[in-house]
């Protein structure tokens, strides 16, 4: 059974056409880039929050 409250925590992307293995670790490696961008955003928003208080 698949529990969907942890699902709502991931991304999940779809790709419509086979990736070769070149395209496939660029696309991974953009992924986590843009993961740790979002993760550091997160991070100074919830300084400045901590900070104004």
């Amino acid at each position: 059974m698949i529990d969907f409250k942890k699902m709502d925590e991931k991304d999940f992307v779809f790709v419509s056409k086979p990736l070769s293995d070149k395209e496939d670790k660029a696309f991974s490696e953009f992924l986590k880039t843009r993961k740790k961008k979002v993760l550091r955003k997160k991070l100074v928003k919830k300084k400045k929050e901590l900070q104004a208080q």
